[in-house]
């Protein structure tokens, strides 16, 4: 069996869903792992012809070639937007995902939601840049002790469902709104007190339950794959410890972390960490972005279909990489953040490098236009693997 990471080197939208769809359709008998955060994501995959294209949130980015995925306990499934996923996925090509999950991975609900839109609406200009998903409001539930699995969904009747919801809104939720100074004037205030919302979602997730495969993922059931593919969310300069740049982080591990965590506990190895990056930067969503650009400053960058502004997030923005420490360092900090796990002491490191096709070739640095080239031996002096899309992964 050999195990692969695939994770964002910067603050997403570098590329992950390129990068594992390519790997399952190359490798043999893959499964996809998704292992942090929730339905935020959004990984597009397209063919060469530019036929289809499709934005993988919960679904791995490569199911499309008939690969299944995993929920691992640390994703954070919304099983209200599960379904639209899976239908316009199903519409497209013509057949239902294999979706398998962990019984003990925590769902994301329409409280969550709703707590998480109404305090981004509270704070103004101050916003966090959230994409108003509920994942932080999930986490802050969690610790609170309120914890709702995908077993407990699958388990419960409807009615059983909606009494749970019920319960925690009163419990939890209602003292949470107020902390985050959600009051009546709120726009979410009256749906955070509305029990038809709370009907609605029990409903939804009661039917959507029934798309997922409840298993026990152990090192015996793992074995019917050859390649275990680690799809991770966001990026590492969002990582919930990378204190540089709170709050405007997002709540789960975005690096190795979950992926050599899974394995630890199974006795077995993360061969690859591949990190994905474009040629330039992006960030979406409020917070520090250095070397900040407009994208006409950029030459040979154009639009991004994918990352449309929005309400939560605003306008995707650009910027120039720092300089050739600050390229690197994100990995090798990573790799160093790890070193408790045996299973990721022997791990091979590589940057992958999308979006030279926009570029030229070339990255762009502050300093200027660096050649693809340069970088590949920079990253050959520090251990680490330099790639573009055409080599093989």
């Amino acid at each position: 069996m050999r195990n692969i990471a695939v994770i964002g080197k910067n603050f997403g939208d570098e590329g992950k869903g390129l990068a594992v769809a390519s790997l399952s359709r190359v490798v043999r008998k893959p499964l996809i792992i998704k292992h942090n955060g929730g339905a935020q994501a959004g990984h597009t995959v397209e063919d060469a012809e530019a036929a289809w294209r499709f934005v993988h949130h919960q679904i791995g980015a490569g199911a499309e070639y008939g690969t299944p995925t995993l929920f691992a306990e640390t994703f954070m499934p919304d099983l209200y937007q599960l379904g639209k996923e899976v239908a316009d996925f199903s519409q497209l090509f013509g057949f239902v995902p294999l979706l398998y999950s962990e019984k003990t991975a925590r769902v994301t609900t329409i409280d969550d939601v709703l707590l998480n839109m109404g305090a981004e609406a509270a704070r103004g200009d101050a916003r966090h840049g959230s994409c108003g998903m509920g994942i932080d409001e999930c986490v802050q539930r969690n610790r609170a002790g309120y914890v709702l699995s995908v077993e407990e969904v699958a388990l419960r009747s409807e009615t059983e469902l909606q009494r749970q919801l019920r319960w925690m809104r009163q419990a939890y939720t209602k003292e949470r709104a107020k902390s985050l100074g959600i009051d009546r004037g709120n726009p979410y205030f009256e749906l955070l007190e509305n029990d038809d919302v709370i009907q609605n979602y029990a409903s939804e997730v009661k039917a959507n339950i029934g798309l997922l495969t409840l298993v026990d993922a152990n090192r015996a059931w793992l074995a019917r794959f050859d390649h275990l593919l680690f799809e991770g969310g966001q990026g590492l300069l969002l990582d919930e410890d990378y204190e540089a740049y709170a709050p405007h982080l997002t709540s789960s591990k975005t690096g190795m972390h979950n992926s050599a965590l899974f394995l630890e506990k199974r006795g077995l190895t993360l061969d690859e960490a591949i990190y994905v990056t474009r040629s330039y930067v992006t960030r979406h969503g409020a917070g520090p972005l250095p070397c900040e650009t407009a994208c006409a400053e950029l030459p040979g960058v154009g639009a991004d279909l994918t990352n449309q502004p929005n309400e939560w997030q605003g306008t995707l923005r650009y910027a120039r990489h720092e300089s050739m420490d600050a390229f690197f360092a994100p990995v090798e900090r990573d790799k160093d953040s790890v070193q408790m796990f045996s299973s990721a002491r022997d791990t091979k490191l590589s940057i992958l490098i999308t979006h030279l096709n926009e570029t030229g070739n070339r990255l762009y640095f502050e300093e200027g236009g660096v050649s693809f080239e340069r970088v590949e031996r920079e990253g050959e002096r520090r251990g680490i693997g330099v790639k573009a899309p055409s080599d093989s992964v």
